[in-house]
């Protein structure tokens, strides 16, 4: 009989929580808010954090990204303007190019030129970039075919005037009634449409690829704009380039060396230098902190859940003084009261818990609906979130199990 005492303790604890409905579902009320609070936070954090390194990964981890960027007027490179003409250079430059593939050997590098010329089907306007690119450029990205054909390097050698298109872009083309295998017109030339990419570089989503030669060729490196009776021209010889690296390790040396030579080339910020891998590393602490603050906010839910745990377990111990005292003039030890009174408040905040996650896991679509960002519920975060809800018991529960255990018998037995 001996070893039953705990089994008949927890059926009489539990007994007690059932005779007073209300009052126990109002307790664990408290609990369960702060419980489907925490569930719901980590699941929003999650899913944010896992959206935002897949997009980043996807940018290449072991890539160090150059881009020409134009900078503000009068910063770029310009000679003394003859006849109403303005010359202006900014970017990367074929020598630029040559120096990183002397100072990396061992790295694979794409080169990218950016066509600045606008792009229509059937008449409309559609918002791309266009970048010529080699065949070896798709290999450094996370780049998924979803219709169609990538560029070739037979392409790229026989002059072909073909595009491939990112998904957005695709998805303009098919609203103006450009299909597979139908023309668009960059500038004044015409381009065959052989394949959709779902691809993501820096710049964005909505670019349109074809080779590289036949971007140089056909529209060269320089760009003639007439504005208040005076020519600018601006000149980019190379819009990108993409180093890729053999191992991750190797990216912030790489990155620092190549900073450096543009620092030496580069009076003005005509360049943009992106590093996934530390973009990467910089937005998962990130995360990190805006999880610790989100479950930081849920967490006042299960204070005050536990303090109302607390506060109620007070009055019912108030309420129990007769029965306390009965109690221990048949013999009941004060550690047998006080589990007794421990075991109510534990199962009132594990219960709360338990259905604090089911509330939780069941608004996590609702919310993600709502905030139109994907959540995800983690084992470990319904696991932290019980945990939290057992250890709320406990602690909240030790002041009334050892008030009641505190009490003198006899006088108990003489409380009205």
């Amino acid at each position: 009989m001996d070893m039953l005492w705990p089994v008949e303790l927890v059926g009489d604890g539990l007994r007690n929580l059932v005779r007073h409905k209300l009052r126990t579902a109002l307790t664990m009320l408290g609990v369960l808010c702060g419980v489907a609070a925490v569930i719901a936070m980590l699941a929003i954090g999650e899913g944010a954090q896992r959206t935002v390194l897949q997009e980043i990964s996807a940018l290449g981890l072991r890539n160090v990204i150059l881009t020409s960027v134009q900078p503000p007027d009068g910063a770029a490179e310009a000679p003394s303007p003859r006849h109403g003409l303005q010359m202006f250079r900014y970017g990367l430059t074929e020598a630029d190019v040559n120096m990183i593939r002397g100072v990396c050997p061992s790295s694979k590098l794409s080169v990218a030129h950016l066509v600045k010329d606008k792009v229509y089907a059937h008449g409309k306007r559609v918002d791309a970039q266009v970048l010529g690119v080699d065949a070896a450029y798709f290999q450094l990205f996370s780049t998924r075919l979803l219709r169609g054909r990538l560029l070739s390097t037979l392409d790229e050698s026989q002059r072909h005037q073909v595009v491939v298109v990112s998904r957005r872009v695709d998805a303009d083309l098919r609203r103006s009634g450009v299909v597979d295998d139908g023309f668009i017109r960059i500038g004044w030339q015409h381009f065959r449409l052989v394949g959709v990419v779902d691809l993501k570089i820096p710049g964005g989503d909505r670019f349109i690829f074809m080779p590289y030669h036949v971007a140089r060729s056909r529209f060269g490196t320089t760009t003639v704009q007439s504005e208040a009776g005076s020519i600018k021209s601006t000149r980019t010889e190379v819009g990108q380039v993409v180093i890729q690296v053999a191992t991750e390790r190797e990216v912030p040396g790489t990155a620092m060396l190549v900073e450096r030579i543009l620092e030496t080339h580069h009076k003005v910020s005509d360049v943009s230098l992106s590093v996934p891998l530390d973009l990467l590393r910089s937005k998962q602490h990130t995360q990190r902190i805006l999880s610790l603050v989100l479950v930081s906010i849920a967490a006042i839910s299960l204070l005050v859940g536990g303090i109302g745990i607390m506060n109620i377990m007070l009055a019912i111990v108030t309420e129990r003084i007769p029965e306390i005292g009965l109690r221990r003039a048949l013999g009941a030890r004060r550690r047998d009261i006080m589990i007794q009174f421990m075991i109510e408040t534990v199962t009132l905040s594990s219960v709360g818990g338990i259905l604090g996650c089911i509330v939780g896991a069941a608004a996590v679509p609702i919310a993600s609906h709502w905030l139109e960002w994907r959540g995800i519920v983690t084992a470990q975060s319904i696991i932290l979130a019980l945990v939290v809800s057992w250890v709320v018991g406990v602690v909240f529960g030790l002041a009334p199990a050892a008030r009641a255990a505190r009490m003198d018998p006899v006088t108990a037995l003489r409380h009205e």
